[in-house]
Parts: C-alpha cells; structure tokens; sequence
C-alpha cells in the first residue's frame, strides 16, 4: 500500500487495507466478517484516547484494551480472539511497510482457561440411536459421529462425494472451513446406515446424500437443528452438531489414534484444540493408573 506520509496512516485506512487483503486472498465470509467486527472494536476504543494514526499504536494501548475486555466479563476465549485479530491486522501492517515493527509483539497473548468440553457417552449415544425413527436420521448421527465433520460440511455431502466401497468421503474445496479439500472416512457400522438411506432415497451423483423429509431438497441447517430439539425432547439428552464432532475427537484420541492423523481428518490448521482433548485422554489414562496401576494394586502393603 503506498503513501506519500507513512507517519500519518490513519487507522481506519490500515484496516480497510487489511480487509481488502482478506478479500484478495479469498478467505472465507465468516473470517472476514470476524476480522470486521474485531477491528471496528478496536479503533472505538483507540479513537476516544486520540489515538487515530498508525504510528501512535503503543503496547500500552494493546494491554489496555485486552485488559478491558476481561474487566467487562467477556470469556477468555473471547479475550484470546480479539488478540489474534490485531494480532493479523498489525502483522499485515508490518509485511506492508506500514510500520517497522508491530508492538504486538511485545505483548503476549492472552492464556485460554481450560474449559469442560461436553461429549457424549456410549450410552448416550445409544440412547439416540434408540430414539430415532428413520433411516436418515440414524445415518446422520452415525456418519456425524464416524467422520467428525463441521455442520457445513456435512450438509453439502453429494452422493458423488461418497465412496461406499472404501468408506471415503471427499469433502469439496470451498465447503470446508479451510478451503483445503481433504477426505473424511466412515467405518462399517456407518456405511451400512448411509448404504441403507440411498438405497431407499436413490439420487443422481450430483443429488444431495441429506435431505429434507418435507420437500426432498437438501437439508438445511435449521433442518438439521429441528431434528435435534426432537430428540432432545424424547431423550433429555443436549443434541447439536458440534459435540458431534467433540465425540469424534475425544473417542478417537482414547482409542489410539494419531493426533497428527485426527488433525489431518478434522481440519484443523494447529493442534491448539486438539491438546485440550488430549489432556482429557491424558487424565484418563492417569485414572486408569490410579485404579490399576501394577504395584499398588498387586502386591501388598509395606
């Protein structure tokens, strides 16, 4: 971005230079959107203190702001979000030359407190199971729990996407959070479901896998939700798509699987999530120690 005065860059021209960037490099509408947001935040609270240009963002502005933020009650992952955003914003600052350094850097980022993440029990799902009174809405918990995927992405699955034979399913490029196409897979138990719903739906290749009971079109995510507040009501059991894919992770990482693999098959850019499901594997196994460790439960006392 060129200037014939980088000591006066307004703030609100870096911003938009930033988000036009976003636009460039065609991230998502969600993400640009979060960007938008956080950033129209950020300069109304710069603003009242006179701070307007580029060059007179301090860290003492930053710590003050992020400070704030929790004194108002919000959530630390919340706090931790705000952060990453100036974070990228002054980043892309910097790789412009619109300052020579971020003072971003100098501030560390906001910790995330370790929060309860909800998945389900075996029984719990079996519960669900039990409840259910189609063919679709069997396979949607199965494969919903089999493959781990975003709501999203689960909705867009075509019938051309699914490879019974070998239990693949491509996922599209432009339908995942990422971007990046990759592949989910679906063990025996949810291929038969899937296997049993097309026999009796049909469909072309290009036909939606999910369908509405009401017009046949593909099922929308209001749909999906309307499904859930019904077993909710005939179960008592919370149901929504994500803890889903919580379930995915937690009984996965418990049953040996790679967390590099899970990342790969989850799509996530970072393990900074995965690790909190690990360390709830990690205090399984170290129950499991407690109850049947070798020599305190074998041999005698002192």
């Amino acid at each position: 971005m060129a200037t014939q005065n980088p000591k006066t860059i307004l703030l609100s021209v870096a911003r938009d230079a930033f988000l036009l960037d976003c636009q460039a490099r065609r991230l998502r509408s969600q993400s640009i959107g979060f960007y938008r947001n956080q950033l129209r935040a950020f300069l109304a609270y710069l603003f009242p203190l006179g701070c307007e240009n580029l060059q007179d963002l301090t860290t003492y502005h930053l710590r003050a702001y992020l400070v704030g933020l929790e004194d108002r009650g919000l959530k630390s992952a919340s706090v931790h979000a705000a952060a990453r955003a100036v974070r990228a914003f002054l980043n892309f600052c910097v790789s412009e030359e619109l300052i020579p350094e971020s003072p971003m850097r100098k501030v560390k980022m906001p910790k995330v407190d370790r929060e309860n993440l909800p998945a389900y029990t075996v029984d719990e799902v079996n519960t669900l199971l039990d409840a259910v009174t189609t063919r679709r809405d069997r396979a949607i918990i199965l494969c919903l729990l089999d493959t781990g995927c975003r709501a999203g992405e689960f909705l867009a699955w075509n019938v051309e996407d699914v490879n019974l034979t070998a239990g693949v399913v491509r996922l599209r490029t432009g339908k995942t959070k990422t971007r990046k196409e990759r592949a989910v897979y679906l063990g025996t138990k949810a291929r038969r479901a899937l296997i049993l719903l097309l026999a009796e739906d049909g469909g072309d290749p290009g036909d939606p896998v999910w369908r509405s009971s009401r017009d046949g079109e593909r099922l929308k995510y209001e749909g999906l939700k309307q499904m859930f507040r019904r077993l909710r009501v005939d179960t008592g059991i919370q149901c929504h798509a994500h803890k889903f894919r919580r379930t995915f992770a937690l009984w996965s990482l418990r049953s040996g699987m790679n967390i590099y693999a899970l990342q790969r098959i989850m799509g996530h850019s970072d393990l900074t999530v995965l690790q909190r499901y690990l360390d709830l594997v990690e205090s399984d196994l170290q129950d499991a120690h407690r109850q049947h460790g070798a020599v305190d439960n074998m041999l005698g006392d002192d």
